[in-house]
């Protein structure tokens, strides 16, 4: 994204297949880590390799069962890696769901991302009910990928509180440029810096002061 700055920090690592990767700071990602991935969007190999190589527990959210199914085939063989069905939203309950125009998908949104007039009924969870349901005391990594509606969701999270030392989010084209930096401003301000940028406006966000204090 034209205009945004990026903080350096070493250590960052692509995890996950060419289709289904981002930048994480590696060198912070701890074994006691508790990851949120919300999104799976019939890849989880960022969840997996996470598991694979730094040994922390993957919880997977998809509002598509097919995608939690996959997911569970794939990680199968990993006691540490689940996948949930569920839309994270706003509100506990049931939502309404678009169903993508691309016939080679089986994505959804509940912001009206596609030009298609199908839908679906899912699930839909608040992050926090999740966690008091998983057992889960906090969100070490947190990843958002949910099609549009992250505009919506983001102001609504209180990262800090949720224990959140890494957010990674993708920011879709229904929002404008000037909702995309009211976004990243408001990360900002909750203390986290911008680490990494990939040009399918895959943002990655640490923790301030998190390198430092653990060393």
């Amino acid at each position: 994204m034209r205009g945004v700055r990026t903080h350096h920090v070493s250590g960052l690592i692509e995890l996950g297949s060419s289709y289904g990767s981002w930048i994480m700071p590696g060198d912070v990602i701890d074994p006691s880590w508790t990851c949120y991935l919300v999104g799976a969007g019939g890849d989880v190999s960022i969840d997996l390799e996470l598991v694979a190589r730094y040994g922390v527990i993957a919880r997977s959210f998809d509002p598509v069962l097919d995608y939690v199914e996959r997911a569970e085939r794939d990680g199968r063989d990993e006691p540490r890696f689940s996948a949930h069905h569920a839309a994270i939203t706003t509100t506990d309950g049931p939502v309404r769901l678009q169903i993508t125009h691309d016939t080679h998908s089986q994505s959804v949104s509940g912001a009206h991302l596609y030009d298609s007039h199908s839908f679906i009924e899912a699930p839909g969870r608040r992050l926090s009910s999740v966690m008091g349901e998983l057992g889960d005391e906090r969100i070490d990594l947190l990843k958002i990928d949910v099609e549009g509606s992250e505009y919506e969701l983001l102001p609504t999270l209180d990262l800090n509180r949720l224990g959140v030392k890494v957010f990674a989010v993708q920011l879709h084209h229904n929002g404008s440029v000037k909702a995309a930096r009211r976004l990243i401003s408001a990360l900002d301000e909750q203390g986290y810096d911008l680490v990494a940028c990939c040009p399918v406006i895959k943002l990655t966000f640490l923790r301030r002061g998190l390198e430092l204090t653990t060393g």
